[in-house]
């Protein structure tokens, strides 16, 4: 793993368990930029699509002290949105679902598997999500389920964080 600045945390779980909210926390406490898998997925079937764009386009870019480049994805009209340019800063955080790779973790310097009791994952998803997330929730799921089968997030982690 590589241990000089800048510094990779990739923060990975299912759905509602927590990681925007620690990425942020992360965020402020170590001045860290924070790239949101959810500004990157290409609508409801795209976790690895979302996932290897930022792992190629953003975390091999800075890992080589390179700014990295995503086209984010606009969840509204259902289409690909604008370029985004993260800066080659010190420290980033990378969250979302599926982030958590074998290739992904020989750039990052720690990797965080976030967990939560299931009863609290959903109700958080229905607190922030309202029935919205409902109708994805199976297709979703199933991409996170395949991720954790083929790459072995959790036990992979440097970290594990129950929240």
């Amino acid at each position: 793993m590589p241990s000089s600045s800048p510094h990779i945390i990739l923060i990975d779980g299912k759905s509602g368990v927590g990681k925007t909210t620690l990425s942020l926390t992360l965020a402020e406490a170590l001045g860290a930029t924070v790239v949101h898998l959810d500004d990157v997925y290409p609508g409801w079937g795209g976790l690895a699509d979302g996932r290897n764009a930022v792992i190629d386009g953003v975390i091999r870019k800075i890992a080589d002290g390179r700014a990295g480049r995503f086209r984010s994805w606009d969840w509204e009209h259902s289409s690909p949105g604008i370029d985004v340019i993260v800066a080659p800063d010190d420290i980033l955080v990378v969250e979302g679902c599926g982030i958590s790779t074998s290739e992904s973790r020989e750039l990052a310097d720690t990797v965080i598997w976030v967990d939560c009791d299931e009863t609290a994952r959903l109700e958080r998803l229905t607190d922030r999500d309202g029935e919205g997330f409902d109708e994805h929730r199976d297709l979703w799921d199933a991409q996170v389920e395949l991720h954790i089968a083929e790459n072995d997030p959790i036990d992979t982690a440097t970290v594990r964080v129950n929240s």
